[in-house]
């Protein structure tokens, strides 16, 4: 259980990591400045400048969230693909809504909470990483599934 979930959090924050940086290069807007920012959390600023530490705190936060996915998946037998669904869902918008707090915190430049084109870009990577982390679930145990009945 702790395997996939590393696993399918991992890529599921490679994915929302990847699509933020995509986004911020070719749009210039700091969405993915604002995933990686830590400056606001003490003992844990001198993470901000060292790309590979802040990439570290990020997929730690995507491993969680793969954990806790797994967790409840397998803890319910929750087989259908509904149930994931609608639960990476859900985990994907608890992450989502850390805009408005990493926004106010952020010493560094951040988007602003009225930027609407940064805000949905925002919320459209959060939902990849919800489409990945249910997909890879799926993709990764697709061997292990019961029977259907």
């Amino acid at each position: 259980m702790k395997k996939i979930g590393a696993w399918i959090g991992t890529i599921a924050g490679v994915a929302l990591g990847g699509f933020l940086y995509g986004i911020e290069k070719i749009f210039g807007l700091s969405v993915y400045t604002l995933l990686m920012n830590v400056d606001f959390i003490p003992g844990v600023r001198h993470a901000m400048g060292h790309p590979a530490l802040e990439w570290m705190l990020h997929l730690s936060v995507s491993l969680s969230i793969g954990f806790i996915f797994v967790y409840i998946v397998e803890k319910r037998k929750a087989w259908d693909s509904t149930f994931r669904f609608v639960l990476s869902g859900l985990l994907s918008a608890g992450a989502a809504l850390t805009y408005v707090p990493l926004t106010l915190l952020a010493i560094q430049e951040t988007p602003s909470l009225r930027d609407g084109k940064a805000i949905s870009l925002w919320l459209a990577g959060h939902a990849v990483f919800g489409l990945v982390l249910s997909g890879s679930y799926d993709v990764l145990k697709w061997k292990d599934r019961p029977a259907a009945v």
